[in-house]
């Protein structure tokens, strides 16, 4: 723990100076590039390489830089050539790497209370320590989460800068897919204006096109991840998130995922021939797990007892396939029909449908501390759970903020749940 420490401040000393050289990016993707660095699967080192690059991209062209929430349609920014920026997926990074407390402590310190979402606290830390590349529009959707569209605004008027909101209405009715698709209109208009790029039809296209490729990449993936035998878990997941919010529209995205899929097929292969055994309980993880470095992970002690998450309710395809010769009509269908937005029963029939395709023994709900609508949904799936007679352990924590995990306490509830699914 002591070096953790250290190698964390080193890092945070560093990182404002480093992220900002070319040169720092080019080491990172040579080691990885030529197997310096060593990772499970090609598809994560393929991964950690494209992530590189867009980070860089952010901090070389921040004239023309958006910062994006998790939820933003990231296709009409790859179609227009803009570079983009997910605070929120920053905010994971700095968790990963161990300095998440200075950027915490740094938003707290400036009235950011410990009773908001501690993505957004460590986001707006980021912001105050300069660590993140300033931004030329900031763009949010009204998906999910309330505390994105407070905290884009909120660094809009700090930067005195252009805040685009897409407001998602809850119907999924024509007049909702017509409402969206004007806004999109709206918001591409400002981006040309804001970026000095003009939007052509044929880049929008292939924009969906790949992002379509992608999605289709995801369903076997996710196929695969149903097998028995196969060896990607949630705790392998967490890092492909990243392309989940971050990559769609991407034509790296698609390539990663096929990549991804070959290499289940071939480990879920081997691991036949080799009378490899399953993992004794399987088990459906709600929401995201934490994030941030601990010797106390509660997935790899899930793992230590037999059990595994095998598979995180964020990693489900529930959009309908794209079309692009219908661009704008397309990502306004993938926005209206979000699992989690709207009313509670669409997240359970969604939860329902993974218990049942997956054939897990039990479901963990993650309540992260200061997500409203994750928490607030609690007690409808305690109660449908309950009713379809599917075990379901509740957890509290955080996702970032490490001072909100009590390990000991995690534990008990965890031995309690994997022995009476035993």
């Amino acid at each position: 723990m002591v070096m953790d420490g250290l190698k964390a401040k080193t890092l945070y000393s560093l990182g404002r100076q480093l992220l900002r050289h070319p040169f720092f990016y080019f080491l990172c993707q040579q080691a990885i590039r030529h197997g310096l660095v060593k990772y499970p699967y090609a598809a994560r080192r393929m991964l950690i390489d494209y992530g590189l690059g867009q980070i860089k991209e952010a901090f070389q062209h921040s004239d023309k830089l958006v910062w994006s929430s998790a939820f933003f349609p990231t296709e009409i920014l790859y179609a227009l050539g803009v570079t983009h920026f997910s605070p929120e997926v920053a905010s994971a990074v700095t968790a990963s790497l161990g300095f998440q407390e200075q950027f915490l402590a740094a938003a707290e310190s400036r009235w950011w209370g410990r009773d908001n979402c501690s993505f957004h606290r460590c986001a707006m830390g980021g912001a105050f320590l300069n660590f993140f590349p300033q931004a030329k529009a900031f763009c949010a959707s009204t998906h999910l989460c309330d505390g994105a569209v407070l905290l884009f605004n909120n660094l809009a008027a700090r930067y005195r800068r252009p805040f685009l909101l897409l407001d998602t209405p809850l119907k999924q009715d024509r007049g909702a897919l017509n409402y969206v698709i004007q806004q999109l209109r709206s918001i591409i208009a400002s981006l040309e204006e804001y970026s000095g790029k003009k939007m052509q039809a044929h880049r929008l296209e292939e924009a969906v096109a790949h992002a379509e490729a992608a999605r289709q990449a995801l369903v076997e993936v996710n196929r695969l991840r149903r097998e028995p035998l196969s060896p990607f878990s949630t705790r392998d997941a967490v890092a492909f998130l990243y392309l989940y919010f971050n990559g769609l529209g991407s034509p790296v995205t698609p390539r990663i995922y096929h990549t991804l899929a070959e290499e289940l097929q071939e480990k879920i292969n081997a691991a036949a021939e080799a009378s490899l055994r399953p993992p004794r309980i399987r088990l459906l993880w709600l929401h995201i797990p934490p994030l941030y470095r601990s010797n106390n992970n509660m997935l790899a002690y899930l793992e230590a007892k037999g059990a595994r998450a095998v598979f995180e309710e964020f990693s489900h395809v529930y959009w309908e396939p794209m079309d692009p010769a219908r661009p704008l009509e397309s990502i306004a269908r993938r926005m209206l029909s979000h699992f989690i937005y709207g009313p509670v029963e669409r997240r359970l029939k969604a939860i329902k449908r993974m218990v049942e395709d997956l054939k897990v023994d039990g479901v963990i709900h993650f309540s992260h501390w200061g997500c409203r609508q994750n928490c607030g949904s609690v007690k409808a799936i305690r109660d449908y759970l309950k009713q379809e007679d599917i075990p379901l352990l509740l957890l509290d924590g955080d996702c970032i903020d490490s001072r909100n995990y009590a390990f000991g306490q995690v534990q008990t509830r965890i031995d309690g749940f994997l022995e009476m699914l035993a």
